[in-house]
């Protein structure tokens, strides 16, 4: 009885891990999203992130006209974006060869949403087909007590550049961090920067995002991620319940194939 108790064993510590494992949920501060689920594997997540960089990249070639980056500032960004993801040049190569033979006729939207508790949610869309995009999510809206904005409520935000990069040094102390980020700031053109967790954010005009880039990386920084964003001009706190509610409605919208980008002014 013994020896079999002792065969069974491996099996029975990889049931109870299985059954009893705890999957971390991870939403907080991040500037693809002010709220982000990270689930299943790193390959599914890797996957989100390339197709959520191709649709930005088809976007940046509509309203630039051009699927040269270096004749597309927006297009330029968004591929250096990708590459710093690790998305292989023949990917790039192959979305901005489909965005030449695309005949589809598709646009960009900016599509308005009234949230949970009074925030309010901004949804860049992709579609040749905008009415019977809208339809289908109507009924996501409705199901999450939300409904479509009146206009207007890109006046809430401001389009800033987007820097994050890893802290050059681990072992200075947050106000040394600071004051030395805060210098380098200055000197790259940047308007700002904070400490949030363990990344500095820098941010700056739109159209300056990859003359900062550059400057911070001659100053020996390595960027995470680089990108232009809707920054809330005032954060709205949600209720948990409210929260929970835009939780899941995020999560539906981010599914949606013609989904670009959602920003939000939650706190």
């Amino acid at each position: 009885m013994l020896k079999n108790i002792i065969k069974s064993a491996p099996k029975l510590c990889e049931n109870y891990f299985n059954n009893n494992v705890v999957h971390k949920r991870l939403a907080g501060h991040s500037k693809w999203q002010n709220i982000r689920h990270i689930k299943g594997a790193k390959d599914a997540e890797r996957s989100q992130l390339f197709t959520k960089l191709s649709r930005q990249m088809k976007v940046a070639v509509q309203e630039g006209g051009s699927v040269d980056p270096k004749m597309n500032l927006k297009l330029s960004q968004v591929v250096d974006q990708a590459k710093r993801a690790n998305m292989p040049v023949a990917t790039i190569h192959s979305v901005l060869k489909s965005c030449q033979q695309d005949k589809s006729q598709a646009k960009s939207h900016m599509l308005e949403i009234k949230g949970p508790g009074s925030c309010f949610i901004l949804c860049e869309v992709f579609t040749g087909q905008l009415h019977q995009l809208k339809m289908g999510m109507a009924t996501i809206l409705r199901k999450h007590q939300c409904k479509f904005g009146d206009g207007g409520g890109t006046h809430l935000f401001e389009e800033k550049g987007i820097i994050e990069t890893e802290i050059p040094d681990q072992s200075v102390n947050k106000e040394g961090i600071l004051d030395t980020a805060t210098g380098h700031a200055i000197e790259s053109g940047a308007e700002d920067v904070k400490l949030i967790d363990d990344v500095l954010e820098f941010s700056c005009g739109k159209t300056s995002l990859s003359q900062v880039v550059r400057a911070l990386e001659q100053l020996n920084y390595k960027i995470v991620s680089a990108s232009v964003e809707y920054i809330p001009l005032k954060a709205q706190t949600l209720q948990e319940s409210d929260l929970a509610l835009y939780r899941s409605l995020y999560e539906k919208l981010e599914n949606l194939p013609e989904v670009v980008r959602l920003s939000d002014n939650i706190a």
